[in-house]
Formats: C-alpha cells, structure tokens, sequence
C-alpha cells in the first residue's frame, strides 16, 4: 500500500531552508522525497497538506507516563521531598494505570509525539502502562524502573539484583520487537542512588547479552549524587564509568550536579543525555547542563518525564525551555541555536535511542513518523524566520495531524484510533475517585 502526502512545506537540512515537499510512502517507509510534484496513482491513499508544515515526529526520550494522574497533586515539592511523597502516595490501581497511561499517550499524541521513551514503575501493573502505549499506536522503547538499594527514607526495595535482571530478561522476551516492530525494550537501573554496584554491573552484562542500550536517571538531585561520594568516594558518572555502564548505548537522563570531569567522561564515552528541563525546574533540582554537554559534542536529546513533576507531555513547550535555560545560564543568546534545538527532539532522540529502526528524519528508507503543523499562523509565518518561530512560539495546539509508520494517529486534531470524547469521560470520572493517591 502506497500514501501519498502532497503540497507540504518542510525544514530542509543542512541549512533548514524551507522548500515544498511531497513524501511518497510504501507501507511504513518513506520511499521518495520531493520538493516536485508526485503523481499520485489510483490505487493511492492521498493526503493534501495544504501548504501546512511537516516534520519528523517529536521523540520524547524520557517518560513516566502513567504519571499523568499524579499531575497537580504533589506541586511545591523539591525534588527530594517529591521523592518521598510519590513513593508513599503514587500507588495505582490497574484499572488507574491503563487509564492514566492511556491519557498521557493522548496528550502525546495531539502535541506531535510520535516516540516515546518509558520508565514504567516496576511492579504488578508495569504491563497495563506498556499495554496502553501499544494500544495508543506510538512508537515506544519501554523499560522499568528497578532498583536494589533503599534511597533516602523511601521503602526498601522488595528484589535483589539477580531477581531484577530476569525481570528486565522477562520484559525483553515479552515485549521486544512487538507490534511490527514498534516497540522495543532497553535495561533500566533507575539510578545509582537506588541500585548497588552488582545492579549496575549486571544491568551491563545483560544489555551486551540481549543487544540493547542501557537507560537510568543520573546526578539528578543534590543530595542524592551527594550519596555517591559516601558509598563510592567519586560521582556518580565516576562509579557508572567504573561499573562499565557507560558507552555509546548508554541514555544518562537529568544529568545536573555533574562535574566538568562528569562531562569529559560522558563525551569519552559517548553516551546520550537527555534533559527533562520542565521537571528540573519544577522541582528545583538545579539548572540542566545542556550547555557544557554541548560543548563537548554530547548527543543531547529531550524527554518530558513524568507530568506529576514536569506538568506537561508537550515536546514543544520543553524544546522552547532547553534553549532559553541555556542560553540564560551561560549569558550566551548564541547558546543553543533554533536549528540545533530542532535535532535534540528529532534526530538527536534517534541517535540516543540507537534504533536500528531509522527515525527522526524525513528522508527516503527512514520510517514515516511524522508531525503536520498548522500553517500559517499568526505567532508563525514567513518560511524565512519560521525555524525560530516555530522553537520559541508553536505549541502542541498547533499540531494539526500526526502519522506513525505513514498511518494517522491524528487528523485535522482528530484522533482515527481512540474515542477521545468517550474515553475522556471515562476516564474522568476514574481520576475523580482516585482519593488513593491524595498526599
């Protein structure tokens, strides 16, 4: 099956000049791109784009996705007190983490998400939240949360480490290459706060064995990369480095109390970061580093988090803020140009994932993951200003349709697989007797 979608404009690389474009797709791959017109044959499905803008879907390389019920609820927290009081209230239901995954993947979706890259908490429900996201029709890399060791005054952890690997060795077996390949599974220590050195030893050991990369969250807070230097007298990118976690495949998520050896060792090993800039403001844990990782050549890419602690799964909301932080903490207005902002949720997401899958592009043999954007509009017009205009004004409103593997998830802001309006009430009215997660 060929689809055709015609009369476009696009971003083109290098320069990100703005050209017509029409994409010819066969099945789930590009298989032609051209600022030319593409005669459409009978037998075509045909999308006309009306001279509205067109993209690579967003990658949203960091998510907790069930997380959107806890949303308003444990605001005016520092990162450390959030902690705590999600580990003692945050306890969904199956019925409540289906839904709540399921609204998330919604909000995704209408805001130009087309990848998601999840941490399910681990534990009896982690299948109903990678469930809803397959059901949703998103892309996904999808891992756990797990950890061996107790972090600050949270619960202890009820596995050890041996325990913890044949669950991610489970999830890998069940999950990996599901849905024609749409979703894909990484090993996910949380982070070293929580997890010993046999953890992280193993978490590697068993990434090398099945062939995928390794996600956790790193230098975070204050208090908790403060606890390296007690455990592991050196930071904590120090010990990952030392445990042999560090490499290519390796996605570093937070990264904000790192030191400039941190960063050295991160574009040594040529790891991934990705900064989650709306939780670390919201829960103060510090300003992200994405100015030194830059400078050292670090793939940077972005991930929305958890809406409990960032508040939003709109990826043009976290773009615009990982280009303001930079430049604003540095001094630098140069910090972090529209265009390089642009990569870290597209193809920079793509290179952090380390998809065999090709991702992240508009270019013939990459999937057909795209994002149409509303144009023109008022806070968007003229093509030769519209890179910036679109990093530092277009929201998630202005996303008019979205395709995944060249079919649509969204129309004209109509979703074609979900009922939003039936699905909405119902879910409403679960999230209005959710008293269980109230602090």
């Amino acid at each position: 099956m060929k689809t055709l979608l015609k009369n476009g404009i696009s971003f083109y690389p290098p320069s990100y000049e703005v050209k017509p474009i029409n994409i010819l797709i066969e099945d789930t791959e590009i298989i032609q791109v051209s600022e030319n017109k593409i005669e459409a044959a009978p037998d075509m499905i045909v999308y006309d784009l009306n001279g509205n803008l067109i993209v690579p879907g967003f990658m949203d390389c960091h998510t907790h996705l069930a997380q959107s019920f806890g949303r308003g609820i444990y605001d005016n927290l520092h990162l450390t007190q959030w902690l705590l009081t999600m580990g003692r209230h945050f306890d969904l239901t199956r019925e409540q983490t289906y839904a709540a995954t399921q609204l998330a993947c919604i909000e995704a979706i209408k805001s130009g998400t087309t990848f998601v890259g999840e941490m399910a908490t681990a534990g009896a429900y982690d299948i109903e939240c990678i469930q809803a996201i397959a059901d949703s029709g998103l892309r996904a890399d999808v891992c756990l949360a797990v950890g061996d060791f107790q972090e600050g005054d949270n619960a202890p952890p009820d596995m050890n480490a041996d325990q913890i690997l044949d669950l991610l060795r489970d999830l890998h077996k069940e999950w990996h290459g599901k849905n024609n390949g749409r979703i894909t599974t990484r090993v996910s220590p949380v982070g070293l706060p929580a997890c010993t050195e046999e953890l992280m030893r193993g978490s590697r050991a068993l990434a090398n064995e099945l062939g995928v990369g390794i996600h956790t969250h790193c230098c975070e807070g204050e208090t908790e990369t403060a606890n390296s230097y007690d455990r592991f007298n050196c930071s904590e990118v120090e010990a990952l480095e030392r445990f042999g976690v560090l490499g290519p495949d390796c996605q570093l998520v937070h990264n904000i109390w790192l030191t400039e050896h941190d960063m050295d060792l991160m574009a040594e090993y040529k790891c991934s970061a990705i900064t989650c800039p709306s939780t670390n403001t919201k829960i103060t844990d510090g300003m992200p580093t994405v100015p030194g990782l830059y400078k050292r050549g670090v793939n940077i890419a972005i991930g929305c988090d958890g809406e409990s602690s960032s508040g939003t799964y709109d990826m043009l909301q976290e773009v615009r803020l990982v280009a303001l932080l930079a430049k604003v903490s540095t001094g630098d207005a140069a910090m972090v140009k529209a265009e390089e902002a642009y990569e870290m949720m597209t193809k920079n997401g793509r290179q952090a994932v380390g998809f065999d899958t090709k991702v992240g592009e508009i270019k013939p043999g990459f999937k057909a993951d795209l994002t149409v954007i509303n144009y023109p509009a008022p806070h968007l017009i003229d093509e030769r200003r519209l890179m910036s205009n679109f990093i530092y004004s277009a929201t998630g409103g202005d996303v008019l349709s979205v395709f995944v593997d060249g079919k649509p998830l969204m129309l004209e802001r109509k979703l074609t697989q979900i009922d939003e309006e039936e699905v909405l009430d119902k879910i409403t009215e679960i999230m209005r007797k959710a008293d269980n997660l109230l602090p």
